[in-house]
């Protein structure tokens, strides 16, 4: 017992140490909030509408303009595509209001969300992608502490912990993790931590821990909220997938699907905040 409250009061400590100590900051889409604003106007002045029929107008008109000026947003578009669905099955107008008010509603939270990034990222790193939206951006090179799943719970976390209390190296966001894909589930393979400069440490192999720099390259990133579940994980792979198709640049994907994890354990789970990503190529001619 002594033990297990050790190891508890060494993670808790751990994770104060890295994420509660650093400043947090915070990331807003001028655009979407704009958005979101003209949508709230909407739905309060549909609110304020007692007969059901000019209610349920006036919310399809919002809706309508959410999507025409939303068009990047797959997650808007496939919410509110699904609201629409389902009160095509309901004969009741008052309801059908409802339903539709309740996407609007969740929208608002989608547009409005302002990821938070508890830690400093590595330099020349893009800005986080908008919730929702899928965007092709560049990475620059950075350096990374990779370590491969050895099958124990928690186990790649604490041995990165180490290496970078080690060789006195600052946490940073994202903590990348490699994911491998079984029985339609989604697991950790890899993990990474990566380094604010290429300048910091020695690249080479550590103990179990190999120590690289990466290669410039460029990414489909959608940005999610939440937890990486394996439900999510896939809805925004298919998101991915879907943009890659559609760009005229003619992307191929090259690599394993990546989460980009920007908050610690502390964050509320409806404000945590992470990326999916699939590195791309240009098909060779």
């Amino acid at each position: 017992m002594k033990r297990l409250f050790g190891f508890l009061y060494l993670c808790i400590f751990m994770l104060i140490h890295m994420f509660i100590s650093q400043p947090t900051y915070a990331f807003e889409n001028q655009a979407q909030s704009l958005e979101a604003a003209n949508l709230r106007i909407a739905i309060d002045e549909a609110n304020k509408r007692k007969d059901p029929k000019q209610r349920l107008d006036l919310l399809k008109a919002a809706s309508d303009k959410t999507l025409a000026s939303c068009k990047d947003n797959m997650m808007v578009r496939d919410l509110l595509a699904k609201a629409t669905k389902d009160i095509s099955k309901i004969e009741d107008i008052a309801k059908q209001a409802d339903t539709l008010r309740a996407a609007l509603l969740e929208t608002l939270i989608i547009l409005t969300f302002k990821p938070r990034v508890e830690a400093p990222v590595p330099a020349g790193f893009p800005a986080p992608t908008p919730v929702g939206v899928v965007e092709i951006k560049k990475l620059p090179v950075y350096r990374m502490a990779k370590v491969a799943n050895s099958g124990l719970g928690g186990n790649n976390f604490f041995t990165l912990f180490n290496h970078i209390k080690k060789n006195k190296i600052e946490m940073t966001a994202p903590v990348e993790m490699t994911m491998a894909e079984k029985n339609e589930k989604y697991t950790e393979s890899s993990m990474a931590f990566l380094y604010q400069d290429t300048t910091l440490g020695k690249v080479g192999p550590q103990g179990n821990v190999a120590v690289f720099d990466t290669t410039e390259c460029m990414v489909a990133s959608i940005g999610m909220r939440g937890s990486p579940s394996s439900e999510n994980i896939e809805s925004a792979k298919r998101w991915l997938i879907e943009k890659i198709k559609t760009t005229p640049q003619a992307y191929e994907i090259e690599g394993q699907l990546k989460v980009m994890g920007y908050n610690s354990p502390f964050m509320p789970e409806k404000l945590r905040y992470y990326e999916v990503q699939l590195q791309l190529k240009l098909p060779t001619k």
